[in-house]
Order: structure tokens, then sequence, then C-alpha cells
């Protein structure tokens, strides 16, 4: 089963993947692919969760060839991680979900209230960049050239293709599409929409600059430039050092214009977020809360003992 995405929950859970798109990018896999899969709005989140530990390697191999050594490090790194984020990240998320859920029984959030959700959210995100950056950085630093070469030839292809996908094609329909992404996102969350919502939708993306994806495939592109620059450091230890803080704090290479547009993108979400939760139905609202309730229990519901983040090769899930 696919989850739909973090992305789904645009009461405030919308941000989530937002953030990871502009923040984490595919070198830093380990943490997107942490996230991501135990915030997936799915029956099967315990799942999900056990079945990390080969997931994440899994996608790391669609960007670099990891040999056996490596591979094993990894693996063994990954564990640890999976213990920390169950222990201590899981039932942060729970109690988020449970404030959450409770304000959303009352009157919509305003947009004020929405902002201070979006800040927690951060915390959040900023805590596994925290606890993922080291491992991540040791193993960019463990890869020889031919694997480096293979990586960033594959995040350029990457990158060459979403600015296909979001910058060459016509205006209007990249507007579309957007808005059409995320009304299926939403259908999960809160079932069909209003034609109220639905207009609401098509303001927004209409609303949002041409310059924005460009902007943010721009920062990609800092992003892997500095990777690429610190890898190419002769001293290892310089190396993995400016590794991890770029893997901790991203927004270091944001521009001045950059970090401007991203805070007026993130404005207009939460505007947008606002405006759907006061045009909520009482049955959206019933279904967001059952799909809110599920997903907390699920996080309430996993054990963090061995077993529970032990190895689950794909064969015997």
């Amino acid at each position: 089963m696919k989850p739909p995405g973090a992305a789904g929950v645009h009461v405030t859970m919308r941000f989530m993947t937002t953030f990871f798109q502009i923040r984490c990018r595919p070198l830093m896999l380990l943490a997107l692919a942490l996230l991501t899969a135990t915030l997936a709005a799915c029956s099967a989140t315990r799942l999900a969760y056990s079945q990390l530990d080969w997931l994440i390697p899994r996608q790391l191999g669609d960007y670099v060839t990891l040999d056996s050594t490596q591979r094993a490090w990894l693996d063994a790194r990954l564990q640890d991680h999976l213990a920390w984020h169950c222990r201590t990240q899981l039932p942060a998320y729970a109690d988020w979900l449970g404030t959450l859920r409770a304000e959303l029984n009352g009157a919509p959030p305003d947009p004020e209230r929405l902002r201070d959700h979006v800040r927690k959210l951060e915390t959040f995100i900023d805590a596994l960049l925290g606890e993922i950056a080291p491992t991540a950085a040791e193993l960019a630093v463990r890869l020889d050239e031919r694997q480096r070469d293979e990586l960033f030839a594959r995040l350029d292809r990457r990158l060459n293709k979403d600015r296909a996908k979001y910058l060459d094609r016509p205006p209007d329909q990249r507007r579309s599409e957007r808005a059409e992404r995320l009304e299926g996102r939403l259908r999960y969350w809160v079932g069909e929409l209003t034609p109220e919502q639905t207009e609401r939708i098509r303001q927004w993306s209409a609303a949002l600059p041409d310059q924005n994806a460009a902007g943010w495939l721009e920062n990609r592109q800092r992003l892997q430039a500095s990777a690429r620059d610190s890898l190419a450091e002769l001293d290892q230890t310089d190396a993995r050092l400016r590794l991890t803080r770029l893997f901790e704090a991203p927004v270091a290479v944001h521009t001045t214009a950059y970090q401007r547009q991203f805070e007026q993108t993130r404005d207009q979400a939460v505007a947008l977020t606002a405006d759907l939760l006061r045009l909520a139905t009482d049955r959206q609202r019933a279904r967001l809360d059952r799909r809110l309730g599920g997903l907390a229990t699920d996080f309430q519901k996993i054990r963090c003992t061995k077993e529970a983040v032990a190895v689950l090769s794909p064969e015997s899930g």
C-alpha cells in the first residue's frame, strides 16, 4: 500500500513535505525517508516503520551503489537512528497530533495559531537533521571517486528532470497541475472538496509566482554544489565537519532573495490552510479527525524495543 504522503494533511502537515522539499534533498535521503515514512498516513504505519531499515538503503541505492562494507556500516547506524527516533520522536508526534486534533474540534485555528504548528514541525525536522547529519556526512566521505561521480550525476539528472517538469511546461499547465496535486492529497484526509474550497485552491495556485519553482531548483543546485565542494576537501575531517553543518542547516545556502520568497510562500500556504478549515463541512471535519486520530494511535502503539527496529527483509514483509 502506498501511503498518500504526509503532505496530505494541509492542516499544517502539508508543511512537513514542503520543508523536506526545500531543506532535505537527495543527499539527505536518510532523514527524508525516515520521517516521511513514519508520518505516512496509512493503516500500515507500524509495518512501514519496521521496514525502514531496508527501505532507506534501497532509496539511497537509487542514487549511489554502496559496497558490502558501506552497506553493513549504514545498516548498523540506521538501527541506532531508528531506535532514537522511535524512543524520542514518535511520542512527540503523537502529542502534537493530539493537540492539533483537539484544536480542530473547536473553532478553526487562525493563521497565527497555524504558524505555531509550523514552528513545531520545524523543531521536529531540526531534531531529525541534527541526529542524521553526522551519518549522512560520514557516508558521503566514505564514497570513493567513482561513487561520488555516480551520485552527483544522478542528482544532476534528477534536477534536470524536475526542471523540465516544473519550469518547462506552460505556466497555465503548471498552475493547474499544482492545484490538482493538492486537491488529490486533501481528498484522503477530508474527502471530496466543496466548490468553494476548490476555487480557493485554484486562487492559491494562480497567485504563486513562477519564480518559486525556479528558486527552489536553484537552491537545490546550490546545496549540491556545496556538498560537492565539501567532498573535494583533501582533509577528510574538514570535509565531515562541512558536510555535517550543511546537512544540519541547509538554510545556510539560502540567498536573501530565496529566503524571502520561501517565507512569502509559507505565508500563502498558512492563509490557504486557514481558509480551507473555515470552509470545511462537518463531514470533512469528522473524516479529518478520524484520520488524525488513527495516525496518532499508530505512533503510540509502536513499541520501541530492539525487535521493533530489527532488520526486516522485503521478502519477510
